[in-house]
């Protein structure tokens, strides 16, 4: 699996728009202002309680890309830690589970009876359990069974 850069997320994109354009959010914020304090002049201090003034660009909050937990992923996640409270990508770590035993009764009892057709799930990744592992800690944060019967 190819390693992938935590410093890159799906909400960078946003946040490197915001950079490149802060000057125009600016503008358009201050004509907003003068354009309502034109009309009215017993409007301003509404304004500027409902609209706040955007000195920098760290005032900008921008919607958390990270998920909770790694409950229901098939694929690496990028969260915090419920551990060590870090920002991680979490390693995949595959068990076999109740639901790979059930597959392999099944194929137990289509075959016959022949015994290597029933282990084959308990080797297969795609019929495993799969549990996020934070690469720090080693602490689990979630989980996600194999499901036959979907």
């Amino acid at each position: 699996m190819a390693h992938q850069d935590l410093s890159k997320s799906p909400g960078d994109e946003i946040f490197q728009h915001l950079e490149r354009n802060t000057n125009i959010y600016l503008q358009t914020q201050n004509q907003h202002i003068q354009s309502q304090n034109n009309c009215d002049n017993q409007i301003p201090q509404l304004i500027t309680q409902i609209i706040p003034q955007i000195t920098s660009l760290r005032q900008i909050k921008l919607v958390n890309s990270l998920v909770q937990t790694g409950d229901g992923q098939i694929y690496s996640v990028k969260l915090i830690c419920q551990n060590c409270k870090k920002q991680i990508q979490t390693k995949l770590h595959r068990r076999v589970g109740k639901g790979t035993f059930m597959v392999s009764c099944l194929l137990l009892l289509c075959s016959f009876g022949i015994l290597c057709l029933a282990c084959l799930p308990c080797y297969m990744d795609d019929c495993k359990d799969i549990i996020h592992i934070c690469p720090d800690c080693q602490h689990p944060n979630g989980s996600t069974p194999y499901q036959f019967f979907e």
